[in-house]
C-alpha cells in the first residue's frame, strides 16, 4: 500500500521558523547596534525632501521600517497557513462526504439488486399462476363445451 504524505505543513513550518529566525536576528542586530552605537543611532537628520525638509532619526525610521515589514510577512505567512488550513479541512470534509455517498449508492445498488431478483422470482411464480388460471380456463370452457355439446346431443336424441 502506497501512502501520501503531505509535504506542505513541513514546508509552512520551515518558512515560519525562518521568518521567526530573520525577524529574531534583525531586531538583535539593530538593538546591539543601537545599544553599542547610542550616539550615531540618535543622532537627527534634517532630509530636504525636495518640497520641505525634513527632521527626523533616520537609523529609528528605518529599524521601524524594518521591523513593520517583517511582522507584516509574518502575518501574511500566518494568515496563509490558515487559509490552506481551512481549505484543507474543507477538502477532507467533502471527502468523507463523498465517501459517505459512495457508501449509499453501493447500498442503494445492492437493495435495488435484491429487489429486482425478488421481482424476478415473483414474476416467475405469477407466470406459473398465469399459466395455471389459463389451464384451468382451458379446461373449464373445455367442460361447458362438452356439457353443451352433451345438452344438444340428448336434445336431438330427444
Amino acid at each position: 500500500m502506497i501512502t501520501h504524505f503531505n509535504t506542505e505543513p513541513m514546508k509552512r513550518t520551515v518558512l515560519t521558523n525562518v521568518t521567526n529566525f530573520i525577524l529574531a536576528l534583525y531586531t538583535a542586530v539593530w538593538i546591539y547596534y543601537a545599544a553599542f552605537n547610542w550616539e550615531v543611532f540618535s543622532i537627527k537628520l534634517n532630509t530636504n525632501a525636495g518640497f520641505s525638509v525634513i527632521g527626523g532619526y533616520p537609523f529609528v525610521f528605518f529599524f521601524i521600517l524594518g521591523l513593520v515589514t517583517l511582522l507584516t510577512i509574518k502575518y501574511l505567512i500566518h494568515l496563509n497557513k490558515v487559509h490552506e488550513d481551512k481549505t484543507e479541512k474543507d477538502s477532507r470534509h467533502r471527502i468523507a462526504i463523498m465517501e459517505k455517498d459512495i457508501e449509499l449508492l453501493k447500498m442503494k445498488e445492492v437493495l435495488f439488486k435484491m429487489q429486482t431478483s425478488e421481482m424476478g422470482k415473483n414474476s416467475s411464480h405469477l407466470n406459473a399462476l398465469h399459466e395455471k388460471l389459463d389451464n384451468l380456463s382451458n379446461r373449464l370452457e373445455l367442460e361447458k363445451e362438452d356439457e353443451e355439446h352433451r345438452k344438444d346431443i340428448e336434445k336431438e336424441d330427444s
